[in-house]
């Protein structure tokens, strides 16, 4: 299944909720890091989304004892999970960087898993998402040309045929 991508974040929001219980979760619920156990106190939180698709990936959550509570509570989730998603946003840029550099000087684009176009030379080639065939390395464009995917570790390379 490999690593969730909200672990990278972890220690940051730890840093800034080191006097708060914490527990982040993933999308399904499931806990990817807690300084504390449960307990029967009130609790807060907020989403934490991926910046590209804008889907819920976990969740900022602060327990404690309600005579704890503060009116700022739900500002500070709610920064800390602004931030979480920052961070989301800031290791995507890496790895586009990091893709588009594969691109080198000859015409393509890198595409996210699901046919969001992320970057592309030249600029204007393509609409902004492109549908994926379910079977084979081959894409019809709008234009009528016909290019090659190449699979990359978060997406697609796709080049002119």
């Amino acid at each position: 299944m490999g690593v969730d991508p909200l672990t990278a974040v972890l220690p940051v929001l730890g840093d800034i909720l080191d006097e708060c219980r914490m527990v982040v979760t993933d999308a399904q619920g499931r806990v990817i890091g807690a300084d504390a156990a449960r307990h029967r106190f009130t609790s807060s939180a907020a989403q934490i989304r991926d910046p590209e698709t804008g889907a819920v990936v976990g969740a900022v959550d602060v327990t404690g004892p309600s005579h704890a509570v503060h009116p700022t509570t739900a500002a500070l989730l709610l920064a800390a999970a602004r931030l979480a998603e920052g961070l989301l946003r800031a290791q995507a840029a890496v790895r586009e960087a990091r893709n588009l550099a594969r691109l080198g000087d000859a015409p393509g684009a890198v595409l996210s898993p699901d046919g969001r176009v992320l970057a592309a030379d030249p600029p204007d080639w393509l609409p902004t998402r492109l549908g994926l065939p379910t079977a084979g390395d081959r894409v019809v464009l709008p234009d009528g040309a016909e290019a090659v995917l190449t699979p990359l570790d978060d997406g697609w390379l796709l080049r002119p045929a």
